[in-house]
């Protein structure tokens, strides 16, 4: 009894031990903030916040700079010290926004000045517990930077209410905060005199700047404005007994850690869930579908993708390429992925597609080596890679989006178009840690880009970044680019990635639409010419051969490449060509069949170059569309070069081939009599020699049709001149089973 009573209590024990330890496991897993940063990863240290110009500048990070103290109180840390460097004024409801994000905070804060706390600084860190300066830091000159009023009465108006509440604001930051009155109201109004003893503190009619010297100089035995001069921040931090770790945070640095943690929870789900299709597959075996092996596995190895001049220009064949090495790195466990790029731009849709699908679906770190160039869609794919590497004379950005022919778009779309680039690669550029200003730069012509107020680039032009200034390290982080490599074995070793450099090369049909692309004129020249020729000789022989194979090709290689060959078209160039022979060998001169069939031919064969995806954006008038001269230009132009050269091969055909050894071998001696070929009287031997033999014709010569001969109805050519029916004709050539006539000459 007492035995099973000891077994049952177990089991309760262990029952609830299970249930503590999962409260506690849930608990902790949910312990973190609403930024999705860890909970407590402050607590018990010192936090540095950097105030700078930029932060107070842009409303995005002056909401991060909140979000920041929100933390702090959560988090708890010893202190929180701002580290003020301003040089200009900001709007007064700025100003109000962080000052009260100070006083709000539940721990001592202390203000830094590193060199310049002027206009917006000075009521900042009069917010502050605690006040030190750098040894050559001012301070002072404070002041509301909002837009000047069109009228000038309004102006002063406003302006005297701002000033009137600026004063009753540092009166009552400094009476909280323990510093003097007069010299914060000073440092506000130009009006208020500062006398002491014998010196003058504040001239009356000038506004209170204070150099760190006058800043910690005692007045009737407290300093008059800060606490003490420091060389650094580390100074500080010892000055008021803290320990020496301390965490820097930026506005910008939290915000984009805060959106890659919110934006990867659904990711992480699909990496567990992929892991475990992975750990299946292993488990049942590696051998592909079909027991075929379609290439190498790209297990624990660093994968290279090669962005060469025209690979982002040539349609979807290299970007299904693109993405499909992204797929089978993820599957296979590729340790990494290296962009190695030196491309002058490209489609920006399909670019815009790349970035935010197939570089944000994948679970391995990926890389952009800018071996010389990353311009335009190449900048925007390498702020969609996790890190930058460039080559020590290289270029990135100018990623302005232009029309098909490199013109700028139109008034009514530029807006469109930009904001939709803007708000691409500011996400793309937050969820990878670059900067999103610099993306933004990159896009359009407007962006300012100021970084710890260094300015890095001013608006009025797009944004281009050299070696030198892309891994230029200003605020402790560089302004892009990780970092300069001359090759990717440098920058492999410099990441310590481990797996084998593994080269990804297109397979056999992603190659043929590349090369389709650039021989799409020599295919037209060979298709057309071919036809043409096979058309105007009896039997089925090499021309027609070529032909055929040329225009499958063509169609074949356009379709993988994204364009509208297909199905259709390719059934319309077949209609046309039947149209075409009907016109030749059965109505003669009917006109109809033959002009349907040229059109349905050149039309089929001009609409299969134009991208699909462009067509489609500009029948649904979606921004961005090209014009319809741009959209059909390229394939017009490719066609009429086409149809030239294969006029000038017809010709040279005609001319020169029948009367080579080699040009009578391309046809075919074995052909199937037509019906109204058979002889109608009586038959002469196949081995008959008609040359000489006079006759009339009974259909068009155009230049192939029939002819009677003693009694016997032949298929006929002329030289290429048009003879009517009923004319008399001799045979001038007979070479195979091609009988060539010319008119009969009078005597």
């Amino acid at each position: 009894m007492i035995r099973c009573f000891a077994q049952w209590a177990l089991f309760l024990l262990v029952l609830f031990s299970g249930f503590v330890f999962h409260c506690v496991a849930e608990g902790a897993a949910n312990s973190e903030t609403s930024e999705g940063q860890p909970a407590n990863a402050w607590k018990g240290k010192t936090l540095v916040i950097p105030i700078t110009d930029t932060e107070l500048s842009d409303s995005r990070l002056v909401r991060e700079l909140d979000r920041i103290a929100k933390k702090a109180n959560e988090d708890k840390p010893l202190a929180v010290v701002f580290e003020i460097q301003t040089n200009s004024l900001a709007p007064w409801d700025v100003q109000q926004r962080v000052i009260t994000l100070i006083q709000q905070l539940k721990v001592p804060s202390i203000a830094f000045v590193k060199q310049s706390g002027i206009g917006a600084g000075t009521m900042i860190t009069l917010a502050c517990d605690t006040i030190y300066l750098g040894p050559s830091a001012i301070v002072g000159a404070a002041g509301s930077g909002d837009a000047a009023d069109d009228d000038e009465k309004a102006k002063a108006s406003r302006l005297a209410r701002e000033k009137s509440v600026m004063k009753a604001m540092a009166r009552s930051l400094a009476k909280g905060n323990g510093h003097r009155l007069d010299v914060a109201e000073a440092m506000v109004d130009d009006v208020v005199e500062i006398i002491v003893g014998e010196d003058i503190i504040s001239v009356k009619g000038e506004i209170l700047t204070l150099t760190a010297d006058e800043a910690v100089r005692v007045v009737e035995g407290a300093p008059l404005f800060a606490k003490g001069a420091a060389g650094d921040l580390v100074t500080v931090i010892k000055s008021e007994g803290l320990p020496g770790e301390f965490i820097r945070i930026t506005a910008r640095e939290f915000g984009e850690s805060a959106n890659r943690e919110r934006m990867s929870e659904s990711k992480s789900e699909d990496e567990k869930s992929n892991k475990a299709k992975k750990e299946e597959s292993a488990a049942k075996g590696s051998e592909p579908l079909f027991g075929r092996r379609e290439e190498g596995s790209y297990t624990g190895k660093v994968v290279v993708l090669e962005i060469g001049q025209d690979t982002l220009a040539t349609g979807d064949a290299s970007f299904e390429f693109i993405d499909r090495i992204l797929k089978k790195s993820e599957l296979d466990g590729a340790e990494a992925v290296i962009f190695d790029m030196d491309t002058p731009g490209g489609y920006a849709w399909q670019t815009v597609s790349l970035v935010l699908n197939g570089l944000q679906n994948v679970s391995f770190p990926t890389y952009t080596f800018v071996n010389s160039r990353a311009e335009s869609a190449g900048a925007i794919i390498a702020m969609g890679t996790d890190h930058i590497y460039m080559k020590p004379a290289a270029s990135i950005g100018s990623a302005l989006v232009v029309t098909g022919g490199g013109q700028d778009l139109s008034e009514s779309l530029n807006d469109k178009i930009t904001q939709m680039m803007i708000g691409t690669i500011r996400n793309v550029a937050e969820l990878k840690g670059h900067n999103p200003d610099i993306g933004e730069a990159f896009v359009t012509r407007d962006k300012e880009v100021k970084i710890d107020g260094v300015v890095i680039h001013k608006a009025g032009n797009v944004l281009n970044l050299n070696s030198i200034r892309a891994t230029e390290e200003i605020g402790g982080r560089p302004v892009l680019a990780k970092g300069i490599a001359s090759s990717i074995e440098q920058l492999v070793k410099r990441e310590g990635l481990k797996g084998e450099i593994l080269k990804s090369e297109p397979l056999g049909m992603e190659a043929i639409a590349h090369w389709v692309q650039k021989l799409s004129i020599l295919l037209i020249v060979v298709g057309l010419a071919g036809a043409y020729l096979e058309l105007n000789a009896p039997g089925f022989g090499l021309p027609g051969l070529l032909s055929v194979f040329a225009l499958s090709l063509f169609f074949f290689g356009n379709y993988l490449a994204g364009n509208l060959a297909g199905y259709e078209l390719a059934v319309l160039l077949v209609v046309g060509l039947i149209l075409i022979g009907i016109e030749v060998f059965l109505v003669p001169g009917a006109i109809l069949p033959g002009a349907v069939g040229v059109g349905s031919v050149l039309v089929s064969l001009g609409l299969a170059m134009v991208d699909r995806v462009d067509l489609e954006w500009k029948w649904e008038g979606m921004p961005d569309a090209q014009s319809w001269s741009s959209l059909f230009g390229s394939a017009f132009w490719t066609l009429v070069v086409g149809l030239v050269g294969a006029l000038g091969v017809i010709l040279l055909g005609m001319r020169f081939l029948p009367q080579t050894r080699l040009g009578s071998r391309f046809i075919l001696q074995e052909s199937i009599a037509q019906g109204a070929s058979i002889a109608t009287s009586r038959e002469l031997p196949e081995s008959a020699d008609y040359l000489g033999l006079s006759g009339e014709t009974t259909t068009d010569l155009v230049p192939s049709g029939k002819g009677m001969f003693d009694g016997v109805l032949l298929d006929v050519v002329s030289e290429g001149e048009f003879i009517k029916r009923g004319e008399s004709v001799t045979v001038l050539r007979h070479e195979g089973s091609r009988i060539v006539v010319g008119q009969a000459k009078e005597d």
